[in-house]
């Protein structure tokens, strides 16, 4: 059973702890962050324990094993797909615009254990009425904001569904998905276009071939196609052809979402390893101003900010 956190039913026990545990709890990953109360992480742990592979709905027996010999009366705060319909609890959305004190505001507790609460996700509805929704990206959105000092921007968080989001005055006004992480890899593992695929390391070559190509007239579905003829008959070579689906898509995504116009200030690409390198150089490729923002920091550092909110409310 969950209710939504406010004044009444927030535990200042815990609240006023010296150290908070910060938990990231993904469709294939569980993070969790022994932290103080300065935001400095003491300890991480990682189990690859996502929504999609625990077993029979036992979130509880994993939270509990991967939290083992850390501190048992500190806070919990939880994000990412943990707060959807295939997770522990399903928790609202907030709706669009919105800033980190609207989503603190709402974080639901586990009323039999209020411990642990989950970040809700936002929910944002555009002019066209078509619905977008994300869960984690919020924290790292306001998480990135900080680390960059800044208030306005425009945030590029690549992933299986890559976001792009819209802040203005430390407000989250927009933003957008592109699946582009997932249909690749339906592509590559399960299409006639992975037939000629073979393993290697990046092909810079074969991949700005693509992200050139995501501007030639056809459009994606198109172009897409071109990644078979390009092996068929000898252009790109097998271990490329990876490569260069993924600049086409990238490409596409790039060329679709981010703005003709930045006032000056960068993109801010919330990533890490070598998605965010291939994110830097689809980037680079266009002449579009970029600054790298880690992508565990950026969450580490929003779920510190959204606990800081609920300590101080706390103690008032």
């Amino acid at each position: 059973m969950l209710e939504t956190l406010n004044e009444a039913t927030i535990n200042t026990e815990t609240a006023e702890s010296s150290t908070s545990i910060l938990v990231d709890w993904g469709t294939t990953n569980l993070r969790a962050y022994l932290v103080d109360n300065s935001g400095e992480v003491l300890e991480t742990r990682q189990r690859q324990q996502g929504i999609r592979n625990v077993g029979d709905g036992k979130f509880a027996d994993a939270i509990t094993e991967i939290l083992k010999d850390w501190d048992s009366t500190c806070p919990v705060l939880m994000s990412g797909m943990i707060g959807s319909a295939q997770g522990w609890h399903e928790v609202p959305y907030v709706n669009c615009p919105s800033s980190i004190e609207d989503i603190a505001h709402v974080l639901t507790p586990i009323s039999d254990n209020p411990r642990y609460s989950i970040v809700p996700g936002v929910l944002y509805q555009a002019p066209d009425e078509m619905f977008d929704v994300m869960r984690g990206e919020e924290v790292q959105i306001f998480g990135a904001l900080d680390l960059s000092k800044q208030k306005d921007a425009v945030l590029c968080l690549p992933g299986t569904h890559s976001k792009w989001a819209y802040v203005k005055g430390g407000v989250l006004e927009s933003f957008s998905t592109s699946m582009t992480g997932e249909i690749y890899s339906i592509l590559k593992t399960h299409s006639i276009l992975g037939a000629l695929m073979s393993d290697g390391p990046d092909d810079e070559a074969a991949f700005n071939k693509g992200l050139e190509r995501s501007g030639a007239e056809g459009g994606l579905l198109h172009h897409l196609f071109s990644t078979r003829t390009e092996g068929l008959f000898d252009q790109i070579r097998p271990e490329g052809l990876p490569s260069y689906m993924s600049g086409i898509l990238l490409g596409h995504e790039l060329r679709n979402s981010a703005p003709s116009e930045l006032n000056g200030n960068p993109v801010l690409l919330v990533s890490e390893g070598i998605l965010g390198q291939k994110y830097m150089s689809a980037f680079e490729y266009f002449g579009i101003p970029v600054q790298l923002v880690s992508a565990e920091d950026a969450t580490v550092r929003g779920l510190s900010l959204l606990q800081n909110i609920v300590a101080t409310k706390g103690k008032k």
